[in-house]
């Protein structure tokens, strides 16, 4: 250790001791660090400005709409509904948006399958 580094953790242990930091707002509360490095630097702020106002990136707000479209047209094909040319081709276009999604989702695993229509 330096002599700078003995010098402050001296005065932190001391600070400690007469109870300075006793009263800190926060105190008990989880600490959020972002890590910089972790998106690179280029993106963080850009990412630390977006999450610190609650937005979300496009693909997310997508996989939210696509799973509720995906869910509906599964309840239906499960109660054994039969599927009216109208309804076959909203399915056809939604596998098509769940293509383009799949394309710019980040990770695999958070890819989504596309609707298998059943035989007839």
């Amino acid at each position: 250790m330096d002599a700078l580094h003995l010098i402050a953790e001296n005065k932190i242990k001391t600070a400690q001791s007469e109870g300075i930091f006793d009263n800190l707002e926060g105190k008990g509360k989880p600490i959020h660090l972002d890590d910089p490095q972790a998106a690179g630097s280029d993106s963080f702020m850009a990412n630390h400005i977006l999450k610190a106002n609650r937005f979300l990136p496009v693909w997310l707000e997508d996989r939210r709409q696509l799973q509720q479209e995906i869910a509906t047209f599964m309840e239906l094909i499960r109660r054994g509904t039969i599927l009216t040319d109208e309804k076959v081709e909203a399915i056809r276009q939604l596998n098509r948006r769940i293509s383009g999604y799949n394309l710019r989702v980040p990770v695999d695993s958070l890819r989504l399958m596309p609707i298998q229509l059943p035989k007839e």
